[in-house]
């Protein structure tokens, strides 16, 4: 281990363990002259406990490096707590646009137009921070202290998105059935998702429950018919049983998309099946004109060339 992880790690313990005497030190004495000025400056105002102090080395890291969003979601806590409430926001505003999908500074910058009285633009923002993370907590206790403070009436689109937005991250984290029972909860304010549909699909296809999968397969085309992951995922899904059905859906996917180069590959494998050589060729060919190296485009070419067509 080097001396700067060496370093940070302790940082890392002391800051973990709140002894920021300790953190300043090991900033001052064994990181001054490994971190950057931004780093440095960003470290220290961290360790602080005077929120000028913490303005003034923020501000610093901010000079050294503008694109630093956590120096911007940092400031922006401390002008809250000196009550420039402008002031914060702009810094908020400054690390959204920096990086558009920081579920913190959107609920750091709700937390603000709270405190200055704007209710309806703290619920946005409470709002877009728990769609862009669902388990936020700071976000959702933060909204629930709002709608107990305050008569609002809540987005009505976000129970839907909220729930589809948990679900869709259960479904990617391999928590199949959490991430239905979710998808389940969104369906029941708006039944007309395609994505809700789709997602579901997914998941029972992860699960092996064929039935199910196609079912929600089927749904989400049926509300979407240009939904071309469906068509392509649906044709995977019955390819092993139904090979014709599964050839329609791939063939509707390139028509969708006449740069799909899985389908146009799909397609080629069963009509090397069929025994359709000169229609495989010819969809392989396609996948070459789109992607040159295509390997395995090249080697199915091949097989079907000598295996079969050179008799």
């Amino acid at each position: 281990m080097n001396n700067q992880s060496r370093a940070m790690r302790k940082l890392s313990n002391a800051l973990n363990a709140n002894d920021m005497k300790s953190a300043k030190k090991i900033i001052i004495t064994e990181l001054k002259n490994i971190l950057s000025k931004y780093e440095y400056n960003f470290y220290l105002g961290l360790v602080s406990d005077d929120n000028n102090d913490k303005l003034n080395y923020y501000t610093k890291a901010i000079k050294a490096n503008p694109e630093f969003a956590d120096a911007y979601i940092n400031r922006g806590l401390v002008k809250n707590e000196l009550q420039d409430y402008e002031g914060s926001i702009e810094d908020y505003n400054k690390a959204i646009e920096l990086d558009p999908k920081c579920s913190l500074a959107y609920n750091n910058r709700g937390y603000t137009k709270h405190k200055k009285g704007d209710f309806e633009g703290a619920l946005s923002d409470y709002n877009k921070a728990i769609l862009l993370n669902p388990k936020l907590n700071i976000a959702l206790d933060n909204k629930a202290k709002l709608l107990s403070e305050v008569c609002l009436k809540d987005d009505s689109e976000f129970s839907t998105k909220y729930y589809l937005s948990l679900g869709i991250q259960e479904i990617n984290k391999g928590n199949f059935l959490e991430g239905i029972k979710n998808v389940d909860e969104s369906l029941k304010y708006n039944d007309k998702s395609d994505i809700a549909y789709f997602y579901k699909a997914i998941a029972y296809h992860n699960l092996n429950n064929v039935d199910l999968s196609y079912e929600n397969y089927t749904k989400a085309i049926d509300i979407n018919k240009k939904m071309i992951d469906a068509y392509y995922n649906r044709g995977q899904l019955v390819l092993k049983d139904n090979p014709k059905q599964a050839l329609d859906d791939f063939v509707t996917a390139v028509a969708l998309d006449p740069k799909f180069i899985d389908a146009y590959y799909a397609i080629a494998a069963i009509q090397k099946n069929l025994g359709q050589y000169e229609n495989a060729i010819k969809n392989l060919d396609k996948i070459l004109e789109l992607e040159p190296m295509a390997v395995n485009a090249k080697a199915l070419k091949k097989l079907i060339i000598t295996k079969y067509m050179n008799k």
